[in-house]
């Protein structure tokens, strides 16, 4: 985390998520920080006193962007890919800062790429790779040689068994237990509570014990 003084910026506007991230950053950080918003929001509308929304040409957002750390201001799959891609016309994956919480083990042998964020107490164990703008929440247990793929959305009390692959832009439920060796294929949604034991296609909606697919998932592509 940066020291005290910060301004982070944050791509997109998700009002409780955004109230998520500034807890995060309060615990984290030694020093005041500011919050930053884009795109702009109703002034009018502030979900904390350190948020401020600020309209920018898209010459200035490049400037601040590259010299300030960046975080996304939203964290459903839906809603973060289509907000990287706008900006990716001037904003580079290493620009992205990542936030941790200091109380989450991280094994020395997993890989976490940029623009993740890690809420308090998860557990990612060894040989595991987290890709670029993934969000794992509150108390979630990822094990070993896990696979996680760019802008998933890990909700709370995940657990997950050794040698699970997650692809990109799923969401996976809150205290959904994933058994060894599955596979979700990308832009899958496995619902709250759900047991998984076999393998789910990509593009599915799939809950249940046992995890059954149960329509195609139209929602959202990344």
């Amino acid at each position: 985390m940066r020291e005290s003084k910060s301004n982070f910026q944050l791509l997109g506007f998700d009002p409780n998520w955004i109230c998520v991230v500034q807890d995060m950053l309060i615990y984290n950080s030694e020093g005041p920080f500011s919050l930053q918003v884009f795109p702009n929001i109703d002034l009018e509308f502030k979900a904390a006193d350190r948020l401020k929304a600020v309209p920018f040409e898209v010459r200035e957002m490049q400037e601040i962007c590259r010299n300030q750390p960046v975080i996304f201001g939203v964290v459903s799959p839906r809603n973060k890919f289509p907000i990287y891609k706008d900006y990716s016309k001037f904003l580079r994956e290493e620009d992205y800062n990542n936030v941790i919480a200091k109380s989450s083990i991280i094994s020395a042998s997993s890989c976490v790429g940029k623009a993740v964020f890690i809420d308090h107490q998860c557990v990612i164990s060894a040989q595991t790779s987290v890709g670029f703008g993934v969000s794992i929440k509150r108390g979630a247990k990822i094990a070993h040689h896990n696979v996680i793929g760019d802008f998933s959305d890990i909700n709370p009390g995940v657990i997950t068994s050794g040698n699970v692959t997650i692809g990109r832009g799923c969401e996976i439920g809150t205290g959904a237990i994933l058994n060894n060796n599955v596979t979700i294929g990308d832009n899958t949604f496995i619902g709250m509570g759900s047991v998984v034991t076999k393998d789910i296609p990509a593009n599915s909606i799939a809950f249940g014990n046992p995890c059954k697919v149960v329509r195609k998932n139209e929602i959202w592509s990344t």
